[in-house]
């Protein structure tokens, strides 16, 4: 039997981990998708706050980029900023709003969120987000 070895550099290369948080489960399943084929990412889900606290805190170890809602059922997406900034303040975080009130933007820039994309963005501008947040 052959054993195929990998080389040291691709063992030591591990997929990146995206946190995608949004209470819309098609538009986190197929932002999701389109991470993973494009970026080759992991993905982990959440939809709400309650269920994103209880998820971070398996993932602090291994989490390349938090792509956070806003607008979620039971909170704040701006308290889970700070969360992440404070927990993993190396962390990129790409915030996603239907909300252009200029406030609640500034907000999320003063919470620790690198970059804001509306929700209604393409599946190329947040791929590209994610692409410059990772490499940053």
């Amino acid at each position: 039997m052959a054993c195929i070895q990998t080389p040291a550099r691709e063992m030591s290369t591990r997929m990146k981990r995206v946190f995608l948080v949004d209470d819309h489960s098609v538009f986190r399943q197929g932002v999701g998708l389109i991470l993973e084929e494009r970026v080759g990412v992991d993905n982990v889900h959440a939809g709400s706050l309650a269920e994103a606290g209880r998820v971070l805190a398996h993932l602090l170890s291994r989490l390349d980029l938090a792509v956070v809602d806003l607008d979620l059922p039971d909170g704040d997406g701006i308290a889970l900023i700070r969360i992440l900034r404070e927990s993993k303040p190396d962390v990129p975080v790409l915030a996603l709003t239907p909300n252009r009130d200029m406030e609640r933007r500034s907000g999320a820039l003063r919470a620790g969120a690198n970059q804001i994309l509306s929700t209604t963005s393409t599946g190329e501008e947040i791929v590209a987000a994610a692409e410059r947040l990772l490499d940053s």
